[in-house]
């Protein structure tokens, strides 16, 4: 089904539709959400909340050229971005939650949950475009031409701004690494 049917049978409320965009992109736009929200449940909020935005925006959308998946991926961007936002103060609570909530050493979940927070934390001194081109690539499994697609970029430049995030992921970690190494 390309974009220009697609697009007329959800603006039908066709059901078929709206499945096939649940089984077509649900699991990657639910590891894209994940890795932003670092939370899978709020993902799965999130991600019912973008299929409920775009069923109630469906009637503004104009096939341009660029793949509805772009469009769907933006509104979940945006909601997770939203929930970040809003649930900043929580994210401590959310640490404890999960050390708790885990059977196992640990010593080895506050050590993973530790390296979780460390890349988030570096994550966060990429651009945003940079950010997006990581978790496309490596949570929802794209390939530098879906990215480049999505993204409305050319691959050179998906590819660049891919190498940029990596680097600074790279030093970054570095960094922190130094630190803990260093009894900081």
């Amino acid at each position: 089904m390309d974009d220009t049917e697609l697009v007329d049978r959800l603006k039908r409320f066709d059901p078929q539709a709206v499945s096939w965009i649940v089984e077509r992109y649900g699991a990657a736009l639910h590891r894209y959400v994940t890795a932003i929200v670092a939370d899978p449940h709020l993902a799965e909020d999130i991600v019912a909340e973008t299929y409920a935005r775009m069923l109630e925006r469906i009637g503004d959308y104009k096939v341009t050229g660029a793949p509805f998946r772009a469009w769907l991926y933006r509104i979940a961007h945006n909601l997770a971005i939203n929930a970040v936002t809003r649930n900043r103060s929580a994210s401590d609570d959310l640490t404890l939650a999960r050390a708790e909530a885990s059977s196992g050493n640990p010593a080895e979940i506050f050590e993973r949950e530790e390296l979780h927070q460390a890349l988030q934390r570096a994550s966060q001194t990429l651009t945003e475009e940079q950010q997006q081109v990581l978790l496309l690539r490596f949570v929802a499994g794209l390939s530098i031409a879906e990215a480049a697609q999505q993204l409305q970029r050319s691959e050179g430049s998906v590819k660049q701004l891919q190498l940029r995030g990596l680097r600074a992921l790279g030093r970054m970690l570095g960094a922190a690494e130094a630190e803990v190494g260093n009894g900081r």
